[in-house]
């Protein structure tokens, strides 16, 4: 997986941009090919990118022939918490993920899915906490989801949780 889109560290969504990912990706490619047992490359991104840059990504993913997308990191968004400005500046900066993230994460693996047809994998990420948060990912595109905050607090169980209720 190549992490471009982690907002704990300064200056390294600047790599989502174009052109140095396309060189990035390319150079990682050309090393991956040459080596005995080729890795699958995904790439992670961001869930704070404009659909113009959600069709860069299209774009560098076809054109550098990843493996796959993971769609989405955690938001440096704050809107919609319910937490004051004054208990979010002492909180501080950083990446946000959960339930807030949801709606977006499921906005940009639709479009991404949509814009895409479908040409390669995309693995879903972001506020999947049930069966029915699981479902919606998949539905919207996802071929697999993947849990962070869910297992934090769900535990090793959510895992069979969600299964049973997709097999439902």
């Amino acid at each position: 997986m190549v992490n471009v889109s982690s907002p704990n560290t300064p200056g390294l969504r600047e790599l989502q941009e174009k052109e140095p990912l396309t060189h990035l990706l390319k150079t990682l490619q050309g090393l991956n090919d040459r080596q005995s047992k080729r890795k699958p490359i995904l790439l992670k991104i961001a869930p704070d990118l404009t659909d113009s840059q959600l069709d860069d990504i299209i774009e560098i993913v076809q054109d550098t022939k990843l493996d796959g997308l993971i769609a989405t990191n955690t938001t440096i968004d704050r809107s919609g918490l319910t937490a004051t400005e004054s208990t979010l500046n002492n909180i501080g900066a950083g990446g946000l993920s959960g339930k807030p993230l949801r709606k977006r994460a499921i906005e940009v693996v639709s479009y991404i899915y949509q814009k895409s047809g479908g040409s390669f994998p995309i693995i879903g990420v972001g506020g999947i906490m049930t069966p029915n948060d699981a479902q919606e990912m998949l539905n919207a595109g996802a071929s697999l989801v993947q849990l962070y905050t869910g297992f934090v607090y769900g535990g090793p169980s959510i895992v069979g949780d969600i299964n049973k209720g997709l097999i439902k």
